[in-house]
Formats: structure tokens, C-alpha cells, sequence
């Protein structure tokens, strides 16, 4: 799909202005906007009407998971609904919508270039929000630094933002796979996801894929697990490599590597108990390791 800035424009009428794009995948793209009639920037997320009913529900989900759910953690949404967006290359094509606020970037595109300490502060927030969303019973099933975004705060700093809620469910009702199509990303996906029977509680699979991406961001970008050859194989038999901060350069982190092993166990009933202790193990094990710094 080709969108032209006359076309969208033409669409919302007098509502947003000043279309740029953020992100395009197969069903859509995200814009960031100028809102005239909340005078703010904000961006917009389009997903194209195929026609599918599920894929209508998997979008309605997603910006209800996020309506009803408000947090510092959680990335806001303001209005949504369907529109009919001329195409620059061809007719017109019916469009599933919400607008929510523009965050500065997400952390694949930034965590290499913050300092550890930021990285930390990073680490801790993100298991701060999948807290709140498992005592909602709300699973993710997408954690990746992809899906973690950084906002400006009022006071100069910034906040990390939990996004992209689009294969999010209620737990204990979500089949791991759908006319063969197995959720999640590779290198991200628990042991127990990459079979299609497992359909049972999301949580431990949404621990999993946060104690990947804690590791690769305190690591600066490497893998906890050997993913040479197979994903696989790497998650359901590699063993958890140990992490190496670079600012620390060769010091042993025996505490944090016991608190990343839980959470990348094979099985689901041999990590923590929920996110919320895992957090408080996290911050007892840099404070025992010494990663202050």
C-alpha cells in the first residue's frame, strides 16, 4: 500500500495534519501526526480492513488492552475507528485505526547508546509494566526491544513504554498457533511455545522473552543464547551464557546470572513465580553483584 500525506489527509477531515511515517508492515503503518483538535503530536496506527474478523478483533483487543489499562508503563491511546483511505496507487481501502501518543523511539533503534545505568532503569520499568499486565490477566506475547518505547518526561527524563499490543490476550485463553502459524518472535519465543498444543498461561512465556531482551540490552546487543544455528534448538536446549556487562568489563555477576537463568528456564514452572518477584530478585542481585555503575 502506497499512502500519499493528500490522501490521509483527506481522510480525517480536519482532525490530523502533517502526516510522516513512522513504520510499515503488512497490514498497515503508523504515522505521526499533528492533532489540531488537541493541539499535540501524536501518532496514528492504520491497519488495512481485509475483510478477516479476527484480524478485526486482534486490533479491537489491542487498543482496548490499552484503553482500559492505564499506566506510566503502558503506551496511552486517546480515539479509534474505521476509515477509508484513498490509496496513492489505486482505490480507496477501508482502514482499522487508534491514535496514541508518539513516543521518542523504540529500544532496538536506542538502547545501545545509553549508559548502563539508564539501561538498568530500562530493565526494571519494563518489569515493572508486564507486572501490571499479568495481574490484569493481560499476557503480551511479543516482549522484544522492539516492543519498548521511550518518552520524554516532564522532568527531562525518560519514561519506557510498553507497546504494540497486537497478538496481547487474556491468559489462559490463547492457542500457541492458528492454521499452522506459530506466535511470537524466534528469538524471543519460550521452550514451550514452539509447540502448538501449549495454549495454556501466557505469563511465564511473557518472562521468558523479557529475560532475552534484559540481557541483551545490559549486554549491549548480545544473545543469552546460541542462535548460530537454530532458534529452536538454541531455547529448548542451549544453555543461558553468562552475562557480560561491557562498562564492567570481566566481572562475574554469579547473583543476576541466577535471576536471568529462572527466568530463561526450559520449563515454565521452573521460573519465578510471577514478574513482580522477579523484579525484586533482579534488584537484590545487581545490588549483591555491585552493578552500581
Amino acid at each position: 500500500m502506497k499512502y500519499g500525506r493528500a490522501e490521509l489527509e483527506q481522510s480525517w477531515g480536519d482532525r490530523y495534519a502533517s502526516f510522516k511515517l513512522l513504520g510499515k508492515g503488512g497490514e498497515g503503518a503508523v504515522f505521526a501526526v499533528w492533532d489540531r483538535v488537541k493541539k499535540v503530536d501524536l501518532a496514528l496506527k492504520v491497519s488495512i480492513d481485509n475483510g478477516d474478523p479476527e484480524q478485526f478483533e486482534r486490533f479491537e483487543s489491542e487498543y482496548q488492552i490499552l484503553a482500559v489499562t492505564r499506566s506510566d508503563r503502558l503506551v496511552r491511546v486517546f480515539d479509534h475507528g474505521r476509515v477509508l483511505i484513498p490509496q496513492a496507487d489505486g482505490a480507496p481501502v477501508w482502514h482499522f485505526w487508534y491514535s496514541m501518543e508518539k513516543c521518542d523511539a523504540s529500544l532496538r533503534q536506542t538502547f545501545k547508546s545509553l549508559a548502563l545505568l539508564d539501561r538498568l532503569s530500562v530493565v526494571l520499568q519494563m518489569l515493572d509494566g508486564l507486572a501490571l499486565l499479568h495481574a490484569k490477566h493481560i499476557a503480551h506475547r511479543d516482549i522484544k526491544p522492539e516492543n519498548l518505547f521511550l518518552v520524554a518526561t516532564p522532568q527531562g527524563g525518560r519514561s519506557v513504554k510498553i507497546g504494540d499490543f497486537g497478538i496481547a490476550t487474556v491468559t489462559r485463553n490463547a492457542p500457541n498457533a492458528v492454521g499452522g502459524n506459530v506466535y511470537g518472535s524466534p528469538a524471543y519465543l519460550a521452550p514451550e511455545r514452539w509447540e502448538h498444543e501449549a495454549d495454556d498461561d501466557w505469563r511465564p512465556a511473557d518472562q521468558y522473552a523479557a529475560g532475552v531482551t534484559m540481557y541483551e540490552i545490559l549486554s549491549l546487543g548480545q544473545p543469552p543464547l546460541d542462535f548460530s544455528q537454530d532458534y529452536r534448538r538454541a531455547h529448548t536446549h542451549g544453555p543461558v551464557r553468562p552475562l557480560q556487562i561491557p562498562e564492567l568489563r570481566a566481572q562475574r555477576l554469579p547473583s543476576v546470572d541466577s535471576v536471568l537463568k529462572r527466568m530463561l528456564a526450559k520449563q515454565p514452572n521452573w521460573r519465578h513465580y510471577d514478574v513482580a518477584s522477579c523484579k525484586r530478585e533482579l534488584e537484590a542481585a545487581l545490588l549483591q553483584d555491585g552493578v552500581t555503575r
